[in-house]
């Protein structure tokens, strides 16, 4: 280093210290235990990137990087800056300015990272936010830590006297709040004289106690209310509409803002200036302003506050819950309209009221002031998140103050004479930003907007905006700025690939005056047939500008994404290191790029994104796979896909290698092995008994199998969750697994599947047989957790099924629905047992533990409904099943029927508070518990080996039960069982009449009358009824009986007439009669699975279950014969529902389908009865096997044949080809539910489109051919389209809500389909152009053209023809060019291919005539930079090299300013590391030998209105808060660049309202002196 850069960075640090001096008093040492990092400046640069979120809302932004810088000194964070790293869009500008302003709260704070990390995130700029934050703390850990001073001595004798002063007040003699606060300063100042933590803090809390003693409050001997009359002058709540009506020329009101963001209307941080009425946070009605009260205005009928008001207010904002007490005239804040404050002084400012001849009030204009500003840079956007135009005005916070200032309203004017008031929140936010809208934008983060105020704004010119706040009246001229009209018009580039040389573009509802004029930075590219042809573009990220050449209108952006052809990087194959790697033909900085590009990553389907909000890093900087990630917590085998900007996905599979040490999965046990350690009665006991209860069942035992005689037992009480095995007559034991959704089938453990038919098995070999005992044993899914080592062995003995395996049961009949879902036990799901595995190689299982997750795949933890909505009853005495007490869900029971696995029963006899347990039971399904299809769940106690009641107990009194289900919560309910709910043991007379009659009803019915299904179940019925009759148990089992088949006659079916529904029809059967095409219309899968379960996105269509995996088919008017049977299928009523949750662009919705809408999420074939024929249908035919076949569509179709052009692209990012029919949403409007479109041939076949992958927005038809193999990530399916290519589409029809539909295309010829073929391997190969010459040739490579396709080949700007492998150019230039061969014929597609030069440049072409300036700017400015002008370098240079003399002129002119204030009577204290009594005066000493430290504070006597005067009487002095300029400066910390903190924040830092901050300057000393004396003048 030579000898003038060491002189010049001597001279940087003496500027450094200069300005590291305090503001306040605080000490030299760390006060907490965290790391302090060394003096120091410390400096980081973040990359602020983008997020999928950013994509799929279409967030038009360019990622850039930001720089940090962190000064530390002494221990202390002294400047603290956020700039911008390299080139960055204005846009983005303001975010970095946002978190600059952010990053100042850190000066004065520890130089730590705890500091660091509270730095917040700025509404707004989340992504800056991060990066900012990021930078930060890798600032602050690179510092090197700074090393302890020796500990100073902490004096206490002046605090203790300051509290034996406050100890000595009498507590009578003083107002309430006075006291309270004296009492708080008192606490906190006996706290700080036992901690002596710090000189600092002892200090502080003598000011604070002091302070308190000073302001405390003599009680008045009477209250006194000072009088509003006539010329009284009040702060007074004014709704907006009357605030602005005298001030504003427009004749449309101004409304109040509707707000969905209720913290913030009710946060003074960020709606200051206004008012709301009510503590909902639903609107702010107005503005806060001081008002003069005119003649005979009577305000005794409004509010009035006074200094004894309050309101706490309570909100979180980002997360933290905080209340805000708001005393006196703040207590406006949330107050009624007109609510008022008397003011003690007359106002700079006011409007006057006025008394209306209704009594109302008017509001004259203001009358006051107003300050005109300059220096203020005004900007107009018309692309704002915050509206559809927003006006910044920087600068404007040098002069009105973000930090303190409350703005009561803004005005903006135009040219044309018109003013438009603008609102708290929508319209203004943090003083310098302005948004409104003006019909384009309806909501700003959830909350409605309101436009038509400002609607006539558009094309006028803003000529003034006028700010009302708590400083003053301020106007800011501004030079005419034009307001562009919007006409809702927009724009969409398709993505493509590089070697595509073309990407589609959409505009749309241009206005016919529009002219546009299209820009792409860093892309050479022109505008043709709907398409942006490019050259020599490179992959990334480009952003669209499309701007009225007439400066009319708003310009459009968009943004798109042209992509390599391939990735430069793929899996390593090495599970053990596994990694994405560079490929071998990849260099260095091209795999660098994809990885710095990735910005998602898929994990067995779901998508973690790379960087942003809620970001999950699944792959490291190196390419490695951070294998610890959460993605791969679970489970053993995980497909992954890698998204990277501007690349090919790249898939792979990754397979674990380690050893689990335990497996999570479902297994079935025993009754016995369920309850042994759940605390019971009989708990493990397997105990079976002889003795039979009331219905002749051996259900008295302990935990031992249920046995019984048939299996409508299993199917309606206990199959959802039960384990059971079928003993038949054959001899053979059958373990059931589950039955079908009809009951007619039962898949068994191994896999296998038997048919059931009323008692009748048939064997998988076809043999029949017949059941002899079903028998419940136990549960099947129950979650446990096995040892590694034990797996095995266990899996040898117990049923079990696996993560991502099927759990399926149950027999679906009204509210009890079958379910089907995917297994995923973890270590926190609820009701998880243990297994131990003891010596001898026996299983245990230890007690259910509360947990978290539910345990399947894709749900949260279900909470069950309360007892009131379940519809818990105790019921009467009866004992129908053998029971002695009996309680029933009958209310909302489905779901929590279908997964309920135990119930336990808690005894309390008669203690009320359900305090002390007397005993508790465990129960069994089709012995105590069941279920049934009308009548709800019924949970019982069987007096048995599991259960007995203690001794002394009759059973009634105070229970409890507590039900444990598959998914769900545990949940407890409470009831009370009287003398009337308990079966007595005692002898009866069973009468048996009604269940004969009953009996006799049931026979007289024919058979043909009703549907199938519905008559076999009430002979069933009929069959128990005959059985109970022969053999009467008791009154209760003869009762239920007869209940039960009456409830079967009841619920017969008739057999159907004629009919019409709605009904779901699969895609292939949908299109079968009515296309001619031998392939088969497929589903759609799908990975975009919220657009599948999105009504307004996939309307006509309707999906099988709720995974949105595909969409399955139609939702059509279907004409069913008499007599065909659809009881097995899903019968949908008015009363159906389904509510389907979606996140569509990060906002979760939940969406309520009733009635026939229902239909959208329901099984194929389900269907909704029609009470009209419909004026086109489908007509249904039961084939041989059962099966349903569906005729072509009966109805007359509309012929549309004006007003619909037909185009055809062979470039889409839909498909292959993409069919759009503009003008057709004129006669089928947007939003309709499309059924089906069939696009028909010249040629006589016919193609069937599908939702989402085909259909789109109606009008937009897209199909692949199997050139496209996905799009969005979901598989296409070709098969039914390849053979249109070559053919002529002549109609296209289409089957909607509103009628059938017929277009004719492409005249008497049709549209022609061009024929494609694989074209990725043609390329053109670089070719040099010699100085002078304007000739070239070069080869083509990889192109192989079809028989019959007739070459034409072309070279946009050049003359091109080809010989063999070879192109020859002539008449070219230096540049880029894209080659395009077409067939002659038109049968084939065109082929073009990418000519690629330096950076994709033509300077030529790009510039024209300046190409050599603009190449000099662009080329050697970027690699040599930029030189600053002579006379600026001088300045600089001259500034640097007599720096050392205004130092020493600041230091000494700072030596006699301390030394008068010193001295000043009215000073109270003067904050200096020179004075001997400050704590770092020693500090000072060693690094200030000359003296220094130009910046520093005084406490004024008196408090914050002495400060005031003081300051507004200074001269010389400007009023800034900068710091270290050569003019002197003041500033009032309290209520400027410290307003932000609370009063203990403020007094931690040792800022009171009496404290003022100098400046030094380098003026005289005697004018420096003299103007202090001037502002003690005025005190």
């Amino acid at each position: 280093m030579n000898n003038k850069r060491v002189r010049t960075k001597a001279m940087a640090m003496a500027v450094a210290a200069a300005m590291a001096v305090e503001l306040c008093p605080v000490t030299a040492f760390a006060v907490t235990g965290d790391q302090v990092a060394a003096d120091g400046t410390y400096s980081k640069t973040a990359h602020v990137s983008r997020t999928s979120e950013d994509d799929e809302n279409e967030d038009i932004w360019s990622e850039y990087n930001v720089k940090v810088s962190i000064t530390s000194a002494e221990g202390i964070i002294t400047e603290a800056a956020v700039e911008a790293d390299g080139d960055i869009e204005a846009g983005n500008r303001k975010y970095v300015k946002k978190l600059n302003t952010e990053i100042q709260n850190l000066k004065g704070k520890p130089a730590t990272e705890a500091s660091v990390n509270e730095i917040n995130a700025v509404s707004g700029a989340t992504r800056t936010s991060a990066a900012v934050k990021q930078a930060a703390l890798e600032a602050m850990q690179s510092a090197s830590e700074k090393q302890d001073p020796t500990p100073v001595e902490v004096n206490t004798a002046a605090l203790q006297a300051s509290i034996t002063t406050a100890e000595g007040k009498n507590q009578a003699d003083y107002t309430e709040a006075s006291w309270a606060t004296l009492t708080e300063k008192l606490t906190a100042a006996k706290a700080a004289l036992e901690a002596k933590e710090s000189q600092e803090a002892v200090d502080a809390a003598k000011t604070a106690l002091d302070e308190a003693v000073e302001a405390l409050a003599k009680k008045p001997s009477e209250p006194e209310t000072p009088d509003v009359t006539t010329g009284t002058y009040v702060l007074m709540n004014i709704p907006y509409d009357q605030f602005y009506a005298a001030d504003v020329n427009n004749s449309v009101k101004v409304d109040a803002f509707t707000s969905a963001t209720k913290n913030k209307v009710r946060t003074a941080g960020l709606a200051g200036g206004s008012y709301h009425v009510d503590n909902t946070g639903n609107e702010i009605t107005g503005v806060t302003f001081p008002v003069k009260v005119g003649e005979g205005v009577d305000l005794s009928k409004y509010k009035k506050i006074t200094d004894e008001s309050s309101v706490d207010i309570t909100v979180t904002n980002r997360g933290q819950t905080s209340t805000a007490t708001y005393t006196g005239k703040d207590a406006l804040f949330e107050s009624a309209s007109y609510s008022y404050y008397t003011l003690r002084e007359t106002p700079k400012y006011y409007k006057e009221v006025t008394l209306n001849a209704d009594g109302s009030l008017s509001f004259g204009k203001t009358q006051g002031t107003a300050q005109k500003v300059s220096g203020v840079t005004p900007e107009l956007t018309t692309q704002t998140s915050y509206g559809d135009y927003q006006l910044n005005l920087d600068g404007l916070e040098n002069t009105i103050f973000q930090s303190g200032t409350q703005v009561y309203g803004v005005i903006i004017s135009t040219k044309e004479g018109n003013d438009y008031g603008m609102r708290h929140l929508e319209n203004i936010w943090r003083v310098t930003e302005l948004a409104w809208c003006t019909g384009f934008t309806s909501a700003v983060h959830n909350c409605p907007t309101s436009s038509a105020h400002y609607v006539n704004m558009m094309g006028q010119h803003i000529n003034k905006v006028t700010y009302y706040t708590s400083q003053g009246i301020y106007e800011i001229p501004v030079d005419n700025l034009y307001v562009p009209k919007k006409a809702g018009q927009t724009v969409k580039v398709a993505d493509a690939k590089v070697s595509a040389g073309e990407a589609e573009i959409t505009v749309s509802n241009l206005p016919t005056d529009f002219s546009p004029e299209y820009k792409i930075d860093r892309l050479d590219f022109s505008v043709e047939n709907g398409k942006i042809v490019f050259k020599n573009a490179k992959k990334g990220k480009y952003t669209l500008t499309v701007s009225d050449k007439n400066n009319n209108y708003a310009e459009m952006t968009t943004t798109f994404i042209l992509s390599a052809d391939s990735a430069p990087a793929s899996y390593n194959n090495d599970n053990e290191n596994p990694a994405i790697t560079k490929n071998a033909d990849a260099s260095d900085e091209e795999f660098a790029d994809y990885i710095k590009n990735i910005t998602s990553v898929s994990v067995n389907g779901k998508s973690y994104a790379a960087s942003g909000r809620g970001a999950v890093k699944v792959i490291n900087e190196d390419g490695s796979l951070k294998t610890d990630a959460t993605p791969f917590a679970e489970g053993d085998t995980f497909e992954i896909a890698v998204t990277s900007t501007g690349y090919p996905e790249v898939k792979f599979t990754y397979t674990k290698n380690a050893q689990e040490e335990y497996k999570y999965v479902y297994a079935a046990m025993t009754w016995a092995e369920y309850w042994a350690a759940e605390e019971v009665q009989a708990a493990g006991d397997s105990s079976s008994s002889s003795e039979l209860d009331t219905r002749n069942e051996a259900d008295k035992g302990a935990f031992d199998a249920v046995t019984r005689a048939t299996a409508n037992h299993g199917l309606h009480r206990g199959s959802f969750q039960c384990a059971a095995v079928i003993e038949a007559e054959n001899g053979k034991t059958y373990e059931v697994s589950h039955w079908s959704s009809d009951g007619k089938e039962i898949t068994l453990t191994n896999g296998n599947v038997i048919k059931f038919n009323r008692g009748e098995i048939t064997d998988t070999d076809g043999t029949i047989t017949k059941l002899k005992d079903y028998e419940v044993t136990g549960l099947k899914y129950v979650p446990v957790k096995v040892a590694s080592a034990d797996y095995e062995a266990f899996c040898q003995k117990y049923n079990v099924v696996e993560n991502g395996g099927e759990l399926v049961g149950g027999y679906g009949e009204n509210k009890l629905a079958a379910y089907s879902v995917k297994a995923n036990v973890t270590e926190a799901t609820n009701g998880l047992k243990t297994v131990t595995k003891d010596e001898k190689g026996n299983f245990s299982f230890s007690a259910r533990q509360a947990g978290s997750d539910s345990g399947i795949e894709g749900q949260t933890l279900k909470t069950a409904p309360d007892a009131t909505e379940a519809g818990l009853t105790v019921k009467d005495a009866k004992g129908s099943y053998g029971e002695f007490l009996r309680v029933d869900l009958t209310g909302n029971y489905g779901d929590l029927g279908a997964n309920m696995q135990a119930v336990t029963w808690t005894y309390y006899g008669n203690d009320s508070t359900y305090s002390n347990v007397k005993a508790t039971y465990g129960t069994k399904f089709a012995a105590d518990n069941w279920m049934h299809k009308t009548k709800g769940i019924q949970l019982a106690l069987t007096k048995s080996l599991r259960c007995t009641l203690p001794e002394g107990t009759d059973g009634t009194g105070y229970w409890t039960i507590t039900i444990a289900a598959l998914g769900y919560k545990d949940v407890t309910y409470q009831f009370q069982a009287t003398d009337a709910n308990i079966v007595k043991d005692s002898e009866e007379e069973i009468s048996t009449d009604e269940l004969k009659k009953a009996i006799e009803a049931a026979e007289a019915l024919t058979e043909s009358d009703y549907t199938a299904d519905s008559w076999a179940a009430m002979q069933a019925e009929l069959q128990e009824a005959k059985d109970e009759l022969k053999d009467p148990k008791t009154q209760a089992t003869v009762d239920e009986a007869t209940h039960h088949l009456n409830a079967a006659i009841e619920a017969l079916v008739k057999a159907q007439k004629e009919t019409y529904v709605l009904m779901n029809i699969p895609y292939d059967q949908f299109y079968k009669a009515d296309v001619n095409n031998d392939v088969k219309v497929d589903a759609f899968t799908s990975a975009t699975k919220n657009k599948v379960r999105t009504g307004s996105l996939a309307g006509g269509s309707y999906h099988v279950d709720a995974s949105g995996d595909e969409i399955t088919g139609v939702t059509f008017p279907v004409k069913v014969p008499a007599g065909t049977d659809l009881s097995k299928y899903t019968q949908i009523t008015d009363d159906s529902k389904v509510s389907i949750t979606v996140t569509n662009r990060g906002q979760e919705s939940t969406t309520d389908y009733t009635g026939k809408d229902a239909l959208f999420e329901s099984a194929s074939y389900s269907y909704y009865t029609l009470s009209e024929k419909p004026s086109y249908y489908k007509e249904l035919t039961v084939n041989e096997d059962g099966t349903f076949s569906f005729g072509a569509t009966q109805g007359t179709a509309t012929t549309i044949t004006e007003g619909v052009t037909a185009e055809l692209m062979t470039e889409s990012k839909y498909g292959d080809y993409q069919l759009d029919l503009d003008g057709l949403t004129d006669t089928i409007p947007s939003g309709t539910a499309i059924y089906g479109v069939i696009v028909s041939t010249k040629e006589g076949s016919d193609y069937g489109m599908r939702h989402l992958e085909n259909i789109w927005r109606v009008s937009e038809l897209a199909w692949a051919t199997g050139f496209t193999t996905a799009v969005h990530n979901c598989p296409t399916s070709s098969e039914h389209y390849k053979a249109m290519m070559g053919q002529h589409i002549d109609k296209v029809t289409y089957y909607t809500a509103n009628g059938i539909y017929e277009i004719p295309v492409g005249g008497e010829k049709g549209l022609y389909v061009p024929v494609k073929f694989d074209t990725s391997a043609v390329a053109v190969a670089d070719a040099e152009l010699k100085d002078g010459e304007t000739s070239v040739a070069t080869t083509i490579s990889g192109l192989t053209l079809p028989e019959g396709f007739d070459a034409e080949y072309t070279v946009e700007g050049a003359t091109a023809s080809v010989k063999g492998e070879k192109l020859i150019l002539k008449d070219v230039k230096k540049g880029a060019y894209t080659l395009t061969i077409t067939d002659k014929s038109g049968k084939y597609a065109p082929i073009a291919a990418p000519n690629p030069s330096y950076h994709g440049v033509s300077f030529v072409d790009a510039a024209g005539p300046a190409a050599f300036v603009t190449y000099i700017r662009a080329i050697l400015l970027r690699d040599q930079g930029a030189a600053i002008s002579p006379f600026a370098a001088f300045l600089l240079l001259q500034g640097t090299e007599t720096l050392s003399l205004r130092l020493e002129r600041h230091a000494e002119n700072t030596k006699k300013v301390i030394e008068y204030l010193r001295k000043h009577p009215k000073v109270a204290k003067v904050n200096h590391p020179s004075l001997p009594d400050h704590p770092d005066h020693a500090l000072y000493e060693r690094y200030f030998p000359n003296g220094g430290g130009s910046i520093f504070t005084f406490e004024i006597k008196g408090g914050q209105e002495e400060a005031y005067r003081f300051i507004d009487n200074l001269e010389i002095f400007s009023l800034l808060a900068n710091v270290a300029d050569v003019k002197s400066l003041v500033i009032h910390p309290a209520t400027t660049t410290h307003s932000q903190l609370s009063e203990e924040e403020l007094a931690d830092q040792g800022i009171t309202p009496s404290t003022i901050r100098l400046s030094i300057g380098t003026e005289h000393i005697d004018d420096i002196i003299a103007d202090l004396e001037k502002g003690f003048a005025a005190v």
